[in-house]
């Protein structure tokens, strides 16, 4: 057997193992990737309470962890109760509706341009007894009782719960042995692609924490500034449309779509100037920042150009969804890396 020939074989044997092992945790392959984030995002503020515990080890992981931890589901807990509470109360207005019949509400009938049409819609095809669970059922949906829903929901968020137990365990251990991780990492690195590794190795940890960075502080300071100017116009469930406009704010495009909506309703409730306040000040807020906050907290941190940037969030959340969020741009980070060391140059 020549050296060249046993040379293909252990290459061969090496993809192998790493396909069959990617294979067996594939399922798991979401929650590392969180937890990899996650880590990576704030590494240096555990480094920081590592040492002010006096480097505790487990302790001072699992400390860290259970901080993070409450801080998202405390107020996530919030929302899902709310939720929760919305989809119950929309659910019976459906039922009796479904049961009785009734004339489309009063902001849909005072809508500008196509308020008309959509009366009439509802009168031939909501507004009678019956016609909602025939409409549902063209659409291949069903008007079942909302515990039904409530308990769909609770089947998802369990679903979505074990996923996220394992990411807070993959957590803890990132946490616990990150130095010794980052150092089998880069040894594995250096011994494959040797020099070149430095490159991708000097840009992943920046550019994880200037997407996780920029996107979440962009999305809720949009949402609190939002959510301030839905208090003020007296705009119903502020806080939780305040939640979906901070989420719909970490896209770009999106959410011009919710506070135009907001202004719709807000039109055909007669509160005209009230609408043009929400979206004027919505416009000025996405401005800034799409245009100045969000390239400067991503785009200047890791030095990408903003179509760069821009087509790593859209492509990232299209093909990934909500983690796509952060994982694109880091995929644009390396892409933009290859090209200009391509090029003899250094992004």
């Amino acid at each position: 057997m020549d050296d060249n020939y046993k040379e293909w074989l252990s290459v061969g044997l090496t993809l192998g193992i790493v396909a069959l092992s990617l294979f067996v945790i594939q399922r798991f392959i979401p929650s590392l990737v969180w937890a990899g984030v996650i880590a990576i995002a704030t590494y240096p503020l555990y480094k920081r309470w590592n040492r002010l515990l006096g480097g505790g080890g487990n302790l001072s992981a699992f400390l860290f962890t259970s901080l993070l931890v409450l801080i998202v589901l405390v107020p996530l807990s919030w929302l899902i109760k709310i939720l929760v509470q919305e989809t119950q109360l929309f659910i019976n207005y459906l039922q009796i509706i479904n049961h009785q019949g009734g004339h489309a509400p009063t902001f849909l009938q005072e809508l500008p341009w196509f308020g008309k049409d959509i009366e009439a819609y509802w009168d031939e095809n909501i507004g009678k007894a019956g016609s909602v669970k025939s409409l549902l059922s063209n659409l291949h949906l069903s008007l079942t009782p909302a515990s039904y829903y409530i308990k769909q929901i609770g089947s998802n968020l369990a679903h979505r719960g074990f996923q996220m137990g394992f990411t807070v365990m993959c957590l803890f251990f990132f946490y616990r042995d990150g130095d010794d991780l980052t150092n089998q990492i880069n040894h594995i690195g250096d011994y494959c692609l040797g020099r070149r590794w430095s490159r991708y190795a000097d840009k992943l940890p920046s550019a994880v924490r200037a997407t996780v960075n920029g996107t979440i502080a962009v999305g809720l300071c949009v949402g609190i500034l939002m959510g301030c100017c839905y208090v003020l116009v007296g705009f119903p469930a502020p806080t939780l449309l305040g939640f979906v406009t901070a989420f719909a704010a970490m896209i770009p495009f999106v959410v011009p779509v919710v506070f135009l909506f907001v202004g719709v309703i807000l039109v055909a409730n007669s509160q005209l100037f009230a609408a043009l306040a929400v979206i004027i000040w919505g416009t000025v807020v996405m401005f800034v920042a799409d245009h100045a906050v969000k390239p400067a907290l991503i785009g200047g941190a890791i030095r990408l150009p903003f179509l760069a940037v821009l087509f790593g969030i859209l492509g990232g959340v299209e093909t990934l969804g909500i983690l796509g969020l952060f994982v694109g741009p880091i995929i644009m980070v390396l892409f933009m890396t290859l090209w200009y060391e391509l090029q003899g140059q250094q992004i």
